[in-house]
C-alpha cells in the first residue's frame, strides 16, 4: 500500500484522549497520550505489569505523527512498554519530520537525536523500564534516524530495527575511532519493490554495518512496497523477543 506521506500500514491505535502537560494516568492495555517537554508521544503499557519491563521507541516516517506507529503494539512482544513520539519539525496539516531537506539537515538530525535520547531517559524513569533493554525502531525517515541515533551514541540501545530506511546523510568518518560495537545489534527489513527508498539502499547499509563490525540481520521481502508488512512484523517480533527476554 502506498501513502502520500511516509506512514506505515498497520492497525489503528486505541488511546485515551488525555493530554496534560507532564501529567497522566496510565491505563493497563491501553495506549495513552502523554507529553514531554521536548517530544509529544503516545504510549502503551503491558496488560500484565512487571518489574523493569523492556522499552521500545517507535519513530514514524516523514509527514506522519505519533499516531502512526503506536498501532503496531499488538504485533510486538507482550511485556514491552511501547512509546511513539512525534517528530519535532512540521505541523498538523502537513505532518511532522525528523529533519528537513536542505542546509539544515545536519542540525535537524542532531536536535532530533537529542530529543530521542531525552525521551528515552524520561520513559525509562516514568515507566520504570529496564535501561539495559531499550530498543529503537523506525520506518522510512524514522529508520534513517535510527541509524544516526544508534551509530552516533554506541551503547545506548539493546537493539534497533530499521524498516525501509537508509544511511541517508550519515558520514562514517565522524564515528568515534576504535568503537566497540559488540553491544549493538540491528534488524534491517526492506521490501524489494520499495519505490520510495530503493532496496539497494538497505543492502548498502547492511554491507556498511558489516564493514564497521556492527552486528546486524538483513531481511528482504519480495514484492513489498514502501510499507511495513505482516511477515516483516513477525520476523521483528521474534527478533525482539529473543533480545528482550533477558
Amino acid at each position: 500500500m502506498s501513502h502520500h506521506s511516509e506512514s506505515k500500514s498497520g492497525r489503528a491505535a486505541k488511546w485515551c484522549c488525555l493530554f496534560l502537560l507532564m501529567t497522566f494516568w496510565p491505563v493497563a492495555a491501553t495506549s495513552t497520550r502523554a507529553a514531554d517537554t521536548e517530544l509529544t508521544y503516545l504510549f502503551h503499557e503491558p496488560a500484565m505489569p512487571s518489574a523493569r519491563p523492556p522499552l521500545i521507541v517507535l519513530l514514524h516516517g516523514s509527514g506522519a505523527d505519533e499516531n502512526d506507529m503506536i498501532g503496531l503494539w499488538p504485533q510486538l512482544p507482550e511485556g514491552f512498554v511501547v512509546v511513539s513520539p512525534r517528530a519535532p519539525f512540521g505541523d498538523r496539516s502537513s505532518g511532522y519530520r525528523w529533519y528537513r531537506k536542505g542546509t539544515s539537515i545536519e542540525a535537524d538530525i542532531r536536535l532530533s537525536c537529542d530529543g530521542i535520547a531525552k525521551l528515552v531517559e524520561t520513559a525509562v524513569n516514568r515507566f520504570h523500564a529496564d535501561p539495559h533493554r531499550v530498543f529503537l525502531t523506525g520506518f522510512s525517515q524514522g529508520a534513517v534516524m535510527v541509524y544516526h541515533a544508534v551509530l552516533g551514541a554506541p551503547g545506548k540501545f539493546r537493539g534497533a530495527a530499521v524498516l525501509s530506511g537508509s544511511l541517508y546523510a550519515f558520514d562514517a568518518r565522524k564515528l568515534l575511532p576504535k568503537t566497540d560495537w559488540t553491544h549493538e545489534s540491528l534488524f534491517i527489513g526492506h521490501g524489494t519493490a520499495d519505490e520510495r527508498i530503493p532496496f539497494a539502499s538497505a543492502r548498502h547499509a547492511h554491507e556498511a554495518l558489516d564493514w564497521l563490525g556492527v552486528p546486524n540481520v538483513f531481511h528482504s521481502y519480495e514484492r513489498m512496497h514502501h510499507e511495513i508488512g505482516d511477515r516483516e512484523m513477525q520476523d521483528l517480533n521474534a527478533w525482539l523477543a529473543g533480545r528482550g527476554a533477558s
